[in-house]
């Protein structure tokens, strides 16, 4: 953990170092650029490649042996070591101070967060050191490394997602075979079927095997939608269709519907069957996450400018916590209880929209309720 008084004794019992000149400096509020010294960046080029798990945090240096794996990244006296150095007990104290850093000193969230603040605060001057130098490369070499992992990292997923589409995709199409088949036997039998009781179970049946056969429906569309087939439309008149097929359901459930459409006619690019079936699945999410009399709400407006337009599905729900919106999208998983949904709703959603060229973001939080913002291209204008 890093604390004050971990600070505090590395500037005085351990005295401070001698004050050469690095040519790098830390840009410090109220004080401006403050130069750090030699030594002190070679401390802060450690402290950053402990974080990182490219260095072990012992005195001795070497490869930390944990980097391939888990294990804690935070070292505290590895910062404790850097803070020596007057400018970088300094720049700590206020990174403590303005609370941008708090909770990474005290060893809660990722460490990273430290390292970016130093990255922000660097003022490099005309004539560096060596020692100064190292300590932008290792930045640099840190921040590329970063990227490339982040690089591996959504490859990695998208390839995973592919893996899910193309299973989904299989086994969906071998699953509605013989769905079909046992719908059109129990819709056989209940034709000729006089006994109350029979008929009742056969409509059941009936019911189920169209029910899964809309599941596997939507699990198909995920896995390989339609070819889109784009052409220009009003965007009020995508969501007022959209909004007409849920009517039923809002009243049904007590849920107050309300639409902003956009101050001036908008017109984009999209397939329109696609766009409104992907509202509709953020409507009805919408619905499951607010309680009977809650409200959601639509808007629509346009950002010339860029060349979108903007669709807004917002509800006064429960909201999702941190861990459920970053999983949101992950095919299969829902936060709601089991039996009533198969978590296809929004993954479904947003392939529908890229279909089209658009995009789709989440902003939610617990007790806060949730935000989709979709963006769609505008057409362009007619010359």
């Amino acid at each position: 953990m890093m604390d004050d008084s971990r600070v505090a004794s590395s500037t005085t019992e351990g005295g401070r170092w001698p004050d050469d000149d690095s040519g790098v400096a830390l840009s410090i509020a109220g004080r401006g650029p403050v130069p750090v010294s030699n030594r002190g960046c070679v401390a802060l080029a450690r402290a950053v490649l402990v974080e990182s798990r490219l260095l072990a945090p012992s005195s001795g240096g070497g490869v930390d042996p944990r980097a391939a794996g888990g294990g804690r990244r935070h070292d505290s006296a590895a910062w404790a070591r850097a803070a020596r150095d007057p400018a970088v007990a300094r720049w700590l104290a206020e990174v403590r101070d303005t609370g941008r850093a708090a909770a990474a000193m005290a060893g809660g969230d990722p460490p990273a967060t430290l390292t970016a603040h130093l990255a922000a605060a660097m003022v490099r001057g005309e004539q560096a050191t060596d020692e100064g130098d190292l300590l932008f490369e290792v930045l640099e070499s840190v921040a590329a490394g970063q990227g490339v992992a982040t690089r591996f990292e959504q490859a990695v997923t998208e390839a995973r997602l592919e893996a899910v589409r193309e299973f989904a995709y299989g086994a969906g199409h071998e699953i509605n075979n013989p769905l079909a088949n046992i719908a059109a036997r129990a819709q056989s039998l209940l034709a000729g079927e006089a006994d109350a009781d029979r008929r009742r179970k056969l409509s059941t049946i009936v019911d189920q095997a169209f029910r899964a056969r809309d599941m596997i429906g939507g699990l198909m569309i995920f896995a390989r939608p339609p070819r889109p087939q784009p052409a220009a439309v009003a965007v009020d008149v995508v969501v007022r269709t959209a909004l007409e097929s849920l009517r039923p359901a809002a009243q049904s459930r007590g849920v107050r519907v309300e639409y902003s459409p956009p101050p001036a006619p908008l017109t984009v690019l999209v397939d329109a069957a696609q766009v409104g079936e992907a509202l509709r699945v953020l409507a009805v999410n919408a619905f499951e996450a607010v309680d009977d009399g809650g409200r959601v709400r639509l808007e629509a407006d346009g950002d010339a400018g860029r060349g979108l337009c903007r669709v807004v599905v917002a509800d006064d729900g429960r909201g999702m916590d941190a861990d459920v919106a970053r999983r949101a999208f992950d095919p299969f998983f829902s936060g709601r209880d089991a039996g009533r949904g198969i978590g296809l709703g929004l993954p479904k959603a947003r392939r529908l929209i890229e279909s089209s060229g658009g995009t789709l973001l989440v902003d939610s939080a617990p007790g806060h309720g949730t935000r989709v913002t979709v963006t769609l291209p505008l057409a362009a204008p007619a010359a």
